[in-house]
């Protein structure tokens, strides 16, 4: 009945924004916001262990939690999978740079991949489903989940799983959230990401899901502009729709950017903030493509509205794109500033 509630209460509130919006009415209030907000950002192993990737201690001061992505994987016979070279390398690099601070790391798991043929998306997907849906069914990837995260004394566990797309996949996704949030008690908490268009979450698996990471990013606006605030706020209306409490979801925040052209480059901001102009263009005179890029203005726009509307936190894809915070141009620190204004 209290998730029931929770979601009427988000589907008139998220209603609520899209009517203002079109009427160009703020409903912003400063007494919304939730007394723990998170800054969580995905640290991809692959760029600790093999690109170089720098790891700050003075970030820890801003960030909450971290998400280790590219570490661990799991099979269609429900085993986590994993180098423990790796995974050790890359947390002993982050909670050195951690020390005392009180950061939650959570794992993230990625799931099988599809065999199939066809060149069309849906069908790719469908695959992926599949064998993702072995896996939810195999009876042991719960167990072999917290046998891991007590190994390596994780805060919880997260999925990005892109995308279940039909309501077959649905139903095994959400019929093992609920199971593995049985599995994992009060001892570790349970993450899950997706995008707002593409949610088919069932009242007991929102329950069951402590955390939402709205992948509000690769997309681009008619000026070819990568996640604009504007688009961000017609993501979370969708999502408010959804009826996702707001307090669960960290709303992504891209340190990266993808040609207007949305073709396969992904450049990081730390690459690129020093030929951006003002308003965070980026010319790549290398595949003659131009590139827009959130900036720090944008950044704690996004940052401040997501305080002001009681949302959960924000979200970083990815942390390796940066600049250290101490820089003045570095995003993290942009959004540092935003919430110290506030706590």
């Amino acid at each position: 009945m209290l998730i029931f509630i929770q979601r009427v209460i988000g589907f008139f509130t998220a209603l609520g924004m899209v009517i203002s919006n079109f009427l160009g009415i703020s409903l912003n209030v400063t007494d919304k916001k939730v007394d723990d907000f998170k800054v969580t950002t995905y640290i991809r192993g692959d760029a600790v262990m093999y690109w170089g990737g720098e790891i700050y201690e003075e970030d820890f001061d801003i960030i909450t939690d971290a998400i280790i992505f590219e570490c661990a994987t799991f099979n269609v016979r429900g085993e986590v999978e994993y180098d423990a070279e790796k995974m050790e390398t890359v947390l002993e690099r982050v909670r050195g740079a951690i020390g005392d601070r009180d950061v939650r790391l959570t794992l993230n798991l990625i799931g099988p991949w599809g065999n199939s043929d066809s060149d069309a998306y849906e069908d790719q997907m469908e695959a992926q489903s599949d064998e993702h849906n072995k896996a939810f069914e195999s009876g042991v990837l719960e167990d072999n989940i917290v046998a891991v995260l007590e190994r390596y004394d994780f805060d919880g566990v997260h999925f990005d799983y892109e995308y279940p797309l039909s309501l077959k996949a649905w139903h095994y996704y959400n019929r093992f959230l609920v199971s593995l949030d049985k599995r994992l008690g009060d001892d570790y908490t349970l993450g899950v990401a997706g995008n707002a268009w593409n949610i088919k979450f069932t009242n007991a698996a929102i329950e069951a899901i402590d955390t939402f990471e709205l992948m509000s990013y690769d997309y681009i606006d008619e000026q070819g502009r990568h996640a604009t605030y504007e688009d961000t706020l017609e993501q979370i209306h969708q999502l408010g729709l959804k009826g996702i409490p707001f307090y669960k979801v960290n709303v992504g925040i891209p340190f990266y950017s993808r040609p207007t052209d949305l073709s396969a480059y992904w450049y990081g901001y730390n690459g690129c903030y020093e030929k951006m102009t003002e308003d965070g263009w980026y010319h790549c005179d290398d595949i003659d493509k131009d590139f827009w890029f959130n900036t720090l203005e944008v950044v704690a726009q996004k940052t401040d509205y997501c305080i002001r509307n009681g949302f959960g936190g924000v979200m970083i894809w990815h942390y390796n794109c940066d600049l250290p915070s101490s820089h003045e141009d570095s995003l993290l620190r942009s959004i540092g500033e935003t919430v110290a204004a506030y706590y």
